[in-house]
């Protein structure tokens, strides 16, 4: 008998597997990057298939098999629901972006999933358009990402309220944006990635 594990997740990317299916990469709070056989899913009438798109949040059920794990079942989570605008699914897909060039293997990093998780939630919670928002948060996230993944040391977001980061969090970081921008840049530059 297999064991299922049900975790929370991220959906990163995926790509088609066989005639129906997709591997489908995940970052998970409880097992770090996973990727999953997903059986079926391309078609019409699988119900899987809402609950498993690029970028989307959920709870997934997973079982662990020899070459990849192979998904059961999936549901949305009750937070952070889609950004609804178009600059904020775009943020989501850079940081997605950097994950899958970051990321390689297993490993539990609840503290990795906290940062996107963090960044989603702010997304959802709207407000955040203006006055260069949007910039600050992408760079408070890509800092914390680098700094749970050790590439950094403390960033200049330090302090700041790690499950979310709302308008008056983003006004105040907006002055320390650059010198953010200039620690991302030398680590990824280091980085050779």
């Amino acid at each position: 008998m297999y064991a299922i594990h049900t975790t929370e997740g991220f959906v990163i990317g995926s790509a088609p597997y066989g005639e129906a299916g997709k591997i489908v990469s995940l970052l998970t709070r409880d097992f770090g990057l996973v990727s999953a056989v997903a059986q079926g899913i391309r078609l019409e009438r699988s119900k899987l298939r809402y609950h498993v798109q690029d970028l989307s949040f959920g709870s997934f059920s997973l079982v662990r098999g020899k070459e990849f794990w192979r998904l059961t079942s999936a549901s949305p989570s009750a937070a952070p629901a889609r950004p609804p605008h178009p600059a904020g699914r775009a943020l989501l897909a850079r940081v997605a972006a950097l994950l899958r060039r970051l990321l390689h293997g297993e490993g539990a990093d609840p503290g990795l999933f906290e940062c996107v998780d963090a960044c989603a939630r702010t997304l959802a919670a709207g407000g955040i358009g203006a006055d260069g928002r949007l910039e600050t948060l992408e760079s408070v996230t890509v800092s914390r990402i680098l700094r749970a993944l050790g590439y950094i040391a403390a960033g200049p977001d330090a302090g700041a309220e790690p499950a979310g980061l709302g308008p008056a969090d983003l006004d105040r970081l907006s002055a320390k944006r650059a010198e953010m921008n200039r620690e991302i840049n030398r680590a990824l530059k280091a980085s050779h990635l």
